[in-house]
């Protein structure tokens, strides 16, 4: 019976280090999957689909309208879940009809404009970054962005990330969130603009994906609805198949590597570079 006794050991020490290497060999393989990102828009202005939203699977990122009735509600939820949570910062769009309360707007006095912002970053508790909700005008304005850029850096230096939502295709607001040395990412794809039906929105899914297949990663918009947040059950499901892997939207953010740059927000930022805004008409970018 001794003699046995090295066999057995060895058995042993062959299926650790086997184990070892199936757990390692899973690990890299999920690390070389491509990433996606989702964020949902305008969480807080319906409990109902704001909670169904919040079952989602995975590691969606959840961004909230500030003046939104349920807003604090399910920002405590999501937290509560450990999902991600950001602003949804309302900002100028180009079409008058778009203009809402609250928003931050190009006309605004300096300190007006800052105060806002500033309530708005202070008001949802929890949050990682910030991205706007509409500004397909405002995100164009150079003067403007610099503003928003300052107000975050000052608030939170560099602990919050940026993520352009693109409602407008001369957006400017990612280069301009580089310049103050804040993390940022733009949007990809938008899922279920102008509420179209699941088809659609199933085929912008899938656009996502290939996205992330041919260049590593994307991130995708969405909002919810009950078609968009069916769509999404079912999807989200699928993401081994379709071979990537879900994370949080600050993992594909990246930061500016020019340290002088980023120097640039630790104060207040008395003058602003000025460009002129490029004047795309009304509607064929107004996405939000």
């Amino acid at each position: 019976m001794n003699n046995k006794k090295p066999v057995s050991r060895l058995k042993y020490v062959l299926y650790g280090l086997l184990a070892f290497f199936m757990l390692f060999t899973f690990g890299v393989n999920a690390e070389n999957k491509p990433k996606i990102a989702l964020i949902i828009d305008d969480m807080g202005l319906n409990r109902e689909l704001g909670r169904s939203a919040l079952q989602l699977n995975g590691a969606v990122t959840y961004s909230f309208l500030v003046s939104a009735p349920y807003a604090h509600e399910l920002a405590d939820s999501a937290h509560e879940k450990g999902k991600q949570l950001m602003l949804h910062a309302p900002m100028q769009a180009i079409a008058k009809h778009e203009h809402e309360a609250g928003e931050l707007s190009a006309e605004m006095p300096v300190g007006v404009f800052s105060q806002l912002l500033t309530r708005q970053l202070n008001s949802i508790p929890h949050i990682a970054g910030v991205n706007n909700h509409k500004g397909s005008l405002l995100t164009q304005d150079y003067q403007a962005m610099s503003r928003v850029m300052s107000v975050i850096k000052q608030q939170a230096g560099t602990a919050l990330f940026f993520v352009d939502s693109k409602t407008a295709q001369a957006s400017i607001a990612g280069r301009v969130a580089k310049e103050f040395g804040l993390a940022v990412r733009a949007r990809d794809v938008f899922l279920d603009h102008d509420a179209p039906d699941q088809a659609e929105i199933r085929k912008q899914f899938k656009r996502l994906v290939e996205i992330a297949r041919a260049k590593g990663s994307a991130l995708g918009i969405a909002h919810p609805r009950k078609d968009s947040l069916q769509v999404l059950r079912e999807e989200l499901s699928r993401l081994t198949d379709y071979g990537v892997q879900l994370v949080p939207a600050s993992e594909l953010t990246q930061a500016p590597r020019n340290e002088v740059i980023t120097k640039r927000g630790l104060r207040s930022v008395p003058a602003f570079e000025s460009e002129p805004v490029k004047q795309i008409p009304a509607g064929e970018f107004d996405l939000f």
